[in-house]
């Protein structure tokens, strides 16, 4: 089975529009429907926005259900000069940029105490089947494809201040409120995991606008991405990476 969250409607109502057979369990407030894409079965969530949301979701999903992976989806505000509004980034790793705890003694930036990471990377295969579903998706089109870091924090970034100082700290290529909690849930317990972002505003002190805008079209986006990752992709129930590596 493959578990997808979303924080939004708008960025899960796509994966739920190519289902078959949906059937829904209400667990801790969250409603998991449970269907099939090109025969495959999947269980998709709408968890809210933030870090604790996302982190209840994945762990409700992953303690419920036998998800195989996880894949999170939705939008994002671009770090890197090279996004533009509808790219798209494939989680190479996620961070908790808004993670400060060095106070405790020997605690990098954005390290979780605890832990021995700083950025949960993402499982190889995943990202290469998302990669290959990016490119049929976005065939014939002007959008591109990127490959990289995610920073997560509890703050809708639209200062190109923040904006820099995530850049600087951690390489990001974009930016949003729930991906490196999944990845930790995910980490922590040992499942493979992947975030498709795409790309809805600059994060730049447009971003109201620019969201309110093309937030709809980009969320769009990263559910055709999944959706056709889930299509092409070969044997989820079972070493799911292990005819991609």
């Amino acid at each position: 089975m493959i578990g997808i969250i979303g924080a939004m409607s708008i960025e899960v109502e796509g994966i739920l529009a190519e289902m078959e057979n949906i059937s829904v369990k209400c667990i801790g407030g969250i409603d998991f429907s449970v269907g099939r894409i090109s025969g495959k079965q999947i269980v998709v969530a709408k968890s809210g926005v933030g870090k604790v949301n996302a982190a209840m979701c994945a762990q409700a999903m992953i303690i419920s259900f036998p998800v195989a992976a996880v894949i999170n989806l939705g939008v994002a505000g671009a770090i890197s000069s090279e996004l533009n509004i509808g790219d798209a980034v494939v989680s190479r790793d996620l961070v908790q940029h808004d993670m400060r705890t060095s106070a405790f003694g020997g605690y990098a930036l954005g390290q979780v105490p605890g832990l021995d990471v700083v950025a949960f990377s993402a499982d190889a295969a995943l990202v290469k089947s998302a990669l290959l579903a990016c490119e049929t998706v976005f065939s014939g089109s002007s959008h591109n494809a990127y490959c990289g870091t995610i920073a997560t924090g509890d703050q809708f970034v639209d200062s190109a201040l923040t904006k820099q100082e995530i850049r600087d700290n951690f390489g990001a290529f974009c930016v949003e409120m729930e991906g490196a909690a999944i990845a930790q849930v995910c980490y922590l317990n040992h499942i493979p995991f992947v975030a498709i972002r795409a790309i809805s505003d600059k994060a730049d002190g447009s971003a109201e606008t620019d969201f309110v805008t093309f937030a709809i079209k980009a969320a769009a986006h990263s559910a055709k991405i999944a959706a056709k990752m889930i299509d092409c992709y070969i044997s989820f129930n079972s070493q799911p990476a292990a005819h991609l590596k």
